[in-house]
C-alpha cells in the first residue's frame, strides 16, 4: 500500500511540474503576443519601443527566471523567423542571464541564439 501511495505521489508531482512548465511557455507567449501586437506603436522600427510601451508584459517574461530562459532559448532555436518576436526573446534571455550573458554585442534574435549555442 505504501508503495502504491508513493508512486501516486511521484506521478502527481511530475504532472504538476510538467503543467507548470507548460504554463510558463503559455504565459510567455501571451505576453509576447501583447507586446508585438500593440497597435499604439505598430509602425515603430525600434524594438525597444515595444518593450517600453509594454513594460509590465516584458517584466512578466523576465520574472519567469530559469524556466523562462529555457523556454525562450528553445523557441529561439526552433524559430524559422528572425523578426521582432525573436529580437524580444533574445533581449529577454539576456536580461534573465544578466552578467552571465556571454554575448555582449547587439544583433538580431537569431544571431544572438546562434552565438549563444556556439559558446554554451
Amino acid at each position: 500500500m505504501k508503495k502504491i501511495l508513493f508512486i501516486f505521489l511521484l506521478i502527481t508531482v511530475c504532472l504538476v511540474a510538467c503543467q507548470s512548465s507548460d504554463n510558463v511557455g503559455q504565459e510567455i507567449e501571451d505576453n509576447l503576443r501583447k507586446i508585438i501586437n500593440n497597435k499604439e506603436i505598430i509602425f515603430s522600427s525600434n524594438p525597444i519601443d515595444y518593450i517600453e510601451q509594454n513594460q509590465t508584459e516584458y517584466e512578466n517574461i523576465i520574472s519567469k527566471g530559469e524556466k523562462g530562459l529555457v523556454y525562450l532559448i528553445e523557441e529561439l532555436k526552433s524559430s524559422k523567423e528572425n523578426g521582432l518576436k525573436e529580437w524580444i526573446m533574445a533581449k529577454a534571455s539576456t536580461d534573465i542571464l544578466k552578467t552571465n550573458n556571454p554575448i555582449k554585442e547587439g544583433q538580431t534574435g537569431k544571431e544572438w541564439i546562434n552565438k549563444y549555442i556556439e559558446i554554451d
